[in-house]
């Protein structure tokens, strides 16, 4: 029996019929994708920019400002799924896989480095992150000797990244923090980006909130990877509603140089493949108010997509699941 939102639940939204980046009109990608993810209510729309030197990817309609909390109601940082006995041959094979493909794929250090989003070799100063969720990340930078701090507008993640880490986190958009001061050595943006409505905004504002020299380092879904070229419509990337944009290494990098950073490289990484792999199935699908828990057979589609697109990152270099750049004010 089909489900039927009561009318709060309904996002609100608004046309968006021009590419964000260039103004170009889009072109439909998808239609009628629903949130298998988490189970928020609506039906969304693709578009991409046709553009050949941009590509850009967005959801029209869009959810408004005022309407995009509700996208949140199920949203993992509010807390972990809940253990149970169906759980539990998923997990043991996520650990194998872990520990046996990691050392044959040769991804075991990449992995390392990612989960320190790559400033692992940079000497120590004040971090920031944007969009911390739980602070799980920050406590990690933490370890290493950076002084950190966090910035989140979600009261749920930010309460728990204060309890379980007492981390500092300014609760609130990040514009609204002080921006008079240079203040950090480095801000991290952790697949956050393509979850704002003003992407450049986001980076103007990192880049006011560095020290000259301070690094930036962002990540987000990769529109051009192997996997959405596998999966479609079903790709774990799409993610709507809360996937506002999606983005290339070229569209990262043109932002990044219109609100003045230097030195700017962005590359993909293949290591988050078997995350993909899991989320893409078509039949992977939430139910509302709940965590996924993935099934033994889910994990292993996990283990053998993951397979899969690295031997084709070793072709395609752009084709990984994640976009990172790194960029110095």
């Amino acid at each position: 029996m089909t489900k039927i939102p009561n009318a709060a639940a309904v996002i609100g939204t608004e046309v968006q019929p021009a590419c964000y980046l260039c103004g170009g009109h889009g072109e439909i990608l998808y239609r009628d994708i629903e949130d298998r993810l988490f189970g928020e209510p609506g039906r969304w729309t693709f578009k991409q920019c046709p553009n050949p030197d941009c590509g850009l990817i967005w959801l029209d309609p869009m959810p408004t400002r005022d309407e995009i909390g509700k996208a949140y109601q199920n949203y993992y940082t509010h807390g972990q799924p809940k253990g149970s006995p169906s759980a539990l041959p998923g997990i043991i094979i996520r650990l194998i896989f872990r520990l046996l493909l990691s050392g044959l794929l040769q991804i075991h250090s990449e992995r390392k480095r990612r989960r320190y989003m790559y400033l692992d070799q940079m000497p120590p100063g004040r971090l920031l992150e944007v969009g911390c969720g739980s602070g799980r990340r920050l406590a990690r930078m933490r370890a290493l000797g950076w002084k950190v701090m966090g910035q989140e507008i979600d009261p749920a993640a930010a309460e728990q990244a204060h309890k379980r880490w007492d981390i500092d986190v300014h609760l609130g958009p990040l514009e609204t923090m002080d921006t008079s001061a240079e203040a950090f050595d480095a801000v991290i943006v952790s697949h956050v980006i393509e979850h704002v409505h003003d992407p450049i905004g986001l980076l103007s504002t990192c880049h006011r909130l560095l020290k000259h020299g301070g690094q930036l380092v962002a990540s987000t879904p990769n529109a051009a990877s192997y996997g959405h070229h596998q999966f479609g419509a079903s790709w774990r990337g799409l993610e709507p509603p809360r996937h506002l944009h999606l983005f290339t290494c070229g569209t990262l990098m043109q932002m990044s140089q219109r609100v003045g950073f230097s030195h700017q490289r962005c590359w993909t990484t293949a290591v988050t493949a078997d995350n993909i792999g899991r989320g893409s199935r078509p039949s992977t699908r939430a139910t509302i108010g709940d965590h996924h828990i993935f099934t033994a057979g889910e994990e292993l589609c996990g283990m053998l997509f993951q397979i899969a697109a690295n031997r084709n990152f070793m072709r395609a270099k752009d084709s990984g699941e994640e976009c990172v750049l790194m960029a110095t004010k």
